[in-house]
C-alpha cells in the first residue's frame, strides 16, 4: 500500500502553500493582475458602467449579484476587502517562492534586467522563440491598450483574445526549447 497520502511533501496544502516555480510564477503575476483590478473597481474605472462585486462574481452569484451600476453600488464592500486579502496572499507566495533565500532587491532588479526582449528579434534561436515571445508581448500590449482605452478591463472577448495570444505564445516559447532527434 501506497503511503504518499500521509507524505506532508506530496499533499495538496503543500503544493498550494510552498508552489513549484512555475506555480509560483502564476501565483506573482495573477496576483498582481488581481490587485490592478480590485485598485481599478475601487476606483470606478474598471468599466464604464458597472462596479464589479468579487463575491458576486467568483461564486457565480450566488452570494449576490457579480455586477451592480456604477451610480448605486458601494465603492468598497467585504467582498473587495476578501477579494484584496486572496490575491494579495497569492502574490506574496508567488514571490516568497520565486526570490527563496536570495534577496528581493536582486530579485526584482532581475525582472528588469531580464533579456527577454532579445528573444522578439532572434531568430537564430527559431522562429518559435520570436513568434512566440510577439505572441505574449502581443496579448499584455492588447489587453492593457483595450483596458486603457475603452475603460473595460473586465470584457470577456478581451479575456478570450490575450488568453488565446498569450496561450500560443507560451506554447510556442516551450517548443523552442524541444531538441529534435535527428
Amino acid at each position: 500500500m501506497s503511503d504518499d497520502g500521509d507524505n506532508p511533501q506530496n499533499g495538496l496544502g503543500s503544493i498550494l502553500f510552498n508552489p513549484s516555480n512555475t506555480l509560483a510564477t502564476w501565483y506573482f503575476w495573477l496576483g498582481l493582475l488581481g490587485l490592478l483590478l480590485a485598485a481599478l473597481n475601487i476606483m470606478g474605472i474598471i468599466h464604464p458602467t458597472y462596479r464589479v462585486s468579487w463575491g458576486g462574481l467568483l461564486t457565480f452569484e450566488y452570494s449576490n449579484a457579480a455586477f451592480g451600476d456604477k451610480d448605486d453600488a458601494a465603492a468598497f464592500v467585504a467582498s473587495d476587502a476578501i477579494f484584496i486579502a486572496l490575491v494579495a496572499g497569492m502574490t506574496f507566495l508567488g514571490a516568497r517562492s520565486l526570490i527563496g533565500d536570495g534577496d528581493p532587491g536582486e530579485w526584482i532588479m532581475s525582472m528588469v534586467r531580464n533579456d527577454w526582449y532579445n528573444d522578439l528579434l532572434n531568430v537564430e534561436a527559431g522562429w518559435n522563440l520570436a513568434l512566440g515571445t510577439w505572441c505574449m508581448l502581443a496579448s499584455v500590449v492588447f489587453y492593457f491598450y483595450w483596458g486603457i482605452i475603452h475603460l473595460a478591463w473586465i470584457d470577456p472577448g478581451v479575456y478570450s483574445i490575450a488568453i488565446a495570444l498569450m496561450g500560443a505564445g507560451l506554447v510556442m516559447r516551450m517548443l523552442s526549447t524541444v531538441e529534435d532527434d535527428e
